[in-house]
This record gives structure tokens, sequence and C-alpha cells, in this order.
């Protein structure tokens, strides 16, 4: 029970950030008595290394093999206006090859060198490298010996988040593959899960023998002798257009080319505690009337929800973790993402102008209605569609 308690505030970190100038004075207090301690004990703290890569060409201790150049990617018009069109890159992706690492798979990891660095890149943090809890942490969790060759995918919010298991884990899986022509020459591949049901098929799916992996979280330590290690992806603008790649490729081995006519869905909410629409009941004979198909995502199996959005030719559903699953569908698919102007998120336009799809943003009104006749738009906040607004929307599609 402690131990599930603290996976979720893990996973759920993210939320905690408006504490911040809370938790860090503690935090922060913390790592000076470790410091201290640490002269005293001549254990020196690590020392920040930024670039993995800047630290393996001056020091010469091991390849950083680049997979996938820097992409260009086009951004779509932007649905409220705010920013023009624009191109921008994507990031690099590389795999690394250390020896005799320490590794600690808390959140997404910490990757410490025999020569005592602190690989930032490799190590994240929600709250900044200096903020890492190998700062601040009195006793860190007994190191276990890791013989042979270690592949490490563990992955920040990756545990129990959809979105981020499909488009952060999942693509760094495919950079081992590719590197390495597979999977046989690894023993072992750490991989923080939270046992959801979309974890074994969707890692089955790149090749992954279930045999290989071993599941961690932040009660693991390591002494790593050979690790290899794909990188992340720490650009929040731009989703790099080979993971979409990686997916449409996954979603191909699964089910080849559609071969069926294309089909209209709208992917339902209701059976979930957030951003539900509630008039949706009376907007079902409107959709059906324009040919969509409505589908609980929760309810089905992962393979059969990559089936249907690798074969639809519109998509709309309420802002949730759902809609990653555009990233199987094919280029020119339209999506039309529902939600609140005040909790309008840019991850799904950034994701359709990456995939080569056609984006509309439809925005509903929150339920919420306040004292005085004033709304407030919350992020979370169930919904309430226009009839006559999605009646054209519809008409326009």
């Amino acid at each position: 029970m402690i131990r599930s308690a603290r996976q979720i505030i893990r996973r759920e970190k993210w939320r905690l950030r408006p504490l911040k100038r809370l938790v860090l004075p503690f935090r922060n207090l913390k790592r000076r008595i470790i410091t201290l301690d640490s002269l005293v004990r001549r254990k020196p703290l690590p020392r920040i290394e930024k670039s993995t890569v800047h630290y393996l060409a001056v020091q010469a201790r091991g390849p950083a093999i680049e997979i996938y150049p820097a992409e260009p990617v086009q951004s779509l018009p932007h649905p409220f206006g705010e920013k023009e069109d624009r191109v921008g890159f994507s990031e690099p992706a590389h795999v690394f090859e250390l020896e005799n690492i320490d590794f600690w798979a808390r959140y997404g990891g910490s990757v410490v060198t025999s020569d005592n660095r602190l690989l930032a890149d490799l190590s994240p943090e929600v709250w900044g490298i200096d903020n890492h809890p190998i700062f601040s942490t009195f006793r860190l969790p007994k190191s276990r010996l890791l013989h042979g060759r270690t592949a490490i995918c563990v992955t920040p919010e990756a545990p129990g988040n959809y979105y981020h298991w499909v488009f952060d884990l999942l693509p760094r899986v495919a950079l081992l593959k590719e590197v390495a022509g597979g999977f046989d020459g690894f023993d072992q591949i750490l991989i923080n899960g939270s046992g959801a049901l979309y974890e074994k098929p969707s890692l089955a799916a790149l090749g992954v023998p279930s045999s290989k992996v071993l599941h961690v979280d932040g009660q693991h330590r390591f002494r790593i002798l050979r690790a290899t290690i794909p990188s992340m992806d720490h650009s929040s603008k731009i989703v790099a257009p080979w993971k979409i790649r990686v997916l449409r490729k996954m979603r191909d081995a699964l089910f080849g080319r559609p071969h069926s006519t294309p089909e209209r869905i709208y992917v339902s909410r209701e059976r979930a505690a957030v951003r539900r629409v509630v008039n949706e009941t009376k907007l079902e004979p409107m959709l059906r009337e324009a040919g969509f198909d409505l589908i609980e995502v929760e309810s089905l199996p992962w393979a059969e929800q990559v089936r249907w959005f690798s074969n639809v030719d519109v998509v709309i559903a309420p802002h949730g973790a759902a809609l990653a699953n555009i990233g199987f569908c094919q280029p020119n698919t339209l999506v039309g993402e529902i939600g609140t102007r005040a909790g309008y998120r840019e991850f799904y336009w950034r994701l359709a102008s990456s995939g080569s799809l056609r984006y509309r943003f439809f925005k509903a009104r929150p339920r919420i209605e306040l004292a005085l006749g004033t709304r407030r738009a919350v992020e979370n906040e169930d919904m309430i569609i226009d009839e006559q607004e999605l009646k054209k929307f519809l008409r326009e599609l």
C-alpha cells in the first residue's frame, strides 16, 4: 500500500509544481546537510554534466550514436491565432553506450558515471537538475550489480500516463531496436511502468521479449557494467516526426495498410473522472446522423484502439490521453479536439503538425457557474457543447 502511494505521488508530481516555493527550501536544507556530510566522509556529491553528447566527446568514454537528426516541422495554424505559422526543428535522437554507471530508477532515472558526473539530460527532474533528489536524499536505495548489457528506458511521467507512454517511452524503446537490430543483444531492459493494460501489448508490438523486461521504480538502484541508454526528448514545443513514424510502423505491423472505407469516430469520456461532455447523450443522434461511431477507448484492448484510429477519416474527442492514439492515424486525418478556452493545451495541435494531420478545435463551455453569474473555466472541468455550434461544425467537415 505504501509503495502504491509512492507511485501515485511520483506519477502526479507535476501537479505539485505550484508548491515549489514551499518544497524547495526544505530540499535545499537537506542538500546542505548532505553536502557537509559528504565532505566529512570524503565522498563528494556528483558534479552536473549538462550534455551527454558533449561529455562522451570530451571524455571519450563511449559512443553517442545519432539515430535521427533534427527535422523541420511546419506548425499548423493555431486555433486561437496566437502564434504565426512557423517552422521549428525537433531534437536529434541518440543512443549512448556507457560503462560502469550508477543508475537510480526514481522518476525518469538518474545516471552517475564512473567519474562521478550526473548526466543531466538523462536524469530528468521536474524542478530542475539543481534540485535533483540525488542531492537531497539522505540514504539512497542499496545498489545491485547488473552484469551483461543493460538497456535503460526508464522514462519520466510514463507510468500511468498513456500519452507519455506512447510518445516518450515507446519511441525510446524503438531507438534501442534501431541501434542493436533487435533486442537479443540485451540481457535486461529496465522499464518503469504502472501495470496498465496497454503496456505489455504495446511493448510486444515493438518486438520486446517479456522475459527481458525488468520493471523498476524509485526503490531500485543499480551498478551497471554496460549500459545502453536512448536519449530523452526535452522539447515541449515540437513532437519529433520520427516518433510518429515509429507508431505508424507499429500500426502497419499489427494490421497492415487499411483497406476498408475510412470511418468517423467520436471518443466518449463518459467513464472519465474529469473533462466529460455533460450533454453528450443529447448529441449522439446528431453525431450518428453525420456518420460517426461512438467509442469508449477505456473499454477497448490496446490493439483495438490502434485499429480504430488507424482507419479513420475524422476523429472528434474531448481533450484527454485517448487522443494520443492519433499518432496511429493516416496522414490527412482530421482531428477535432473539444475543450474549453482556459483549459486548452497545445499537445495535440503540435502532434497534428508533426504527423501531417488536419486539426480543428471545438470550443465548449465549462459546466461550473459561480455566484453573480460569472463563469470560471477550469482545466479539468466537465463541459457543455452548444448543439447548434456542433451542427455547424459537423456540416463544415
